[in-house]
């Protein structure tokens, strides 16, 4: 997926859109008007609500929706690629400077998948302290024959 670019570093090609999503896409796109269709005769048959007239608004609205989510998955995608790209070639750059010179200036906190394999722990003074409850204790608070007579 990656080829090397002019300066030896790899640059990562755009996500593009697939024939197999376009199919898909129409697929769904038509489901949802067939639904629609099926939903408006459901309203204009004798046993029809208001109920059905909603769902059958309310279909290619959804239908629309997975056209507009593939589109903005897309072009999240590209923009991610193009940052990564962008930081890559920053720090090419940086690698061939002289050393005296200004640091690399990070254009993203995004992590990288790749990467990132640092453990992450959690400071214990972070979290609550856990109680601690010996097991007769626990059994004679969780007594369910005390709490009956406790109701009574």
């Amino acid at each position: 997926m990656s080829e090397p670019g002019q300066s030896g570093v790899k640059q990562r090609k755009k996500v593009t859109v697939k024939a197999s999503h376009v199919v898909f896409l129409i697929i769904c796109f038509c489901a949802a008007l067939a639904l629609a269709w099926w939903q408006w005769s459901r309203f204009q048959s004798g046993s029809g609500t208001f109920q059905n007239l909603g769902y059958a608004f309310q279909w290619p609205v959804i239908g629309g929706f997975l056209i507009y989510a593939y589109r903005k998955y897309l072009q999240y995608e590209n923009e991610a690629i193009e940052l990564e790209n962008l930081e890559a070639h920053m720090e090419e750059e940086q690698s061939n400077r002289p050393q005296h010179e200004e640091g690399f200036v990070q254009l993203s906190n995004r992590p990288s998948l790749v990467e990132d394999d640092s453990v992450k722990e959690i400071d214990t003074s972070f979290l609550p302290e856990r109680p601690t409850m010996d097991v007769e204790e626990f059994n004679r608070l969780n007594d369910p024959k005390a709490r009956r007579r406790r109701k009574a």
